[in-house]
Order: structure tokens, then C-alpha cells, then sequence
């Protein structure tokens, strides 16, 4: 019997990127909302995302399209 060799768990190896512009499409109603007024974050939020991208600060946009290459996770 040969033994099986553990590595070591690498969180890194499960990494991907994923932006605002990945999954913009799958809510629609983002494009319709003002960004200068109301939280992009809070929004991604309820809908289980939150903006990984340190340089993001809400309310500094007010088109969805300004935000396409910020960086986002999905909240498990």
C-alpha cells in the first residue's frame, strides 16, 4: 500500500478574480440605480457580494458602468 502524500490546505489555489462587470448581468436592476445616492455596496450586499477592491468608496459613482473593474466576493 502506498501512502498518499497531504499538501498543505492553500487558500490561494481557489482564488479567483471576479468584478462587478462579471456579474452585472445577473442583476439588471443595478443599472437602473444612482450610485451617488445610494450604497453599491449595501446593494451587493443583500444580494450576497460585497467589494473586495481597497480604492472603492461609495457614493463616488453614480453609473454602475464607473464600477465594472472593482473586485468582488461572494459572501457564503
Amino acid at each position: 500500500m502506498s501512502k498518499k502524500t497531504k499538501l498543505p490546505f492553500d487558500p490561494n489555489a481557489f482564488d479567483s478574480i471576479t468584478t462587478i462587470g462579471n456579474i452585472i448581468d445577473d442583476f439588471p436592476k443595478l443599472h437602473s440605480m444612482d450610485f451617488s445616492k445610494v450604497s453599491l455596496n449595501d446593494e451587493l450586499t443583500r444580494l450576497n457580494y460585497e467589494i473586495t477592491s481597497p480604492e472603492y468608496k461609495d457614493f463616488e459613482f453614480s453609473d454602475i458602468k464607473d464600477c465594472y473593474d472593482y473586485e468582488v466576493d461572494k459572501i457564503v
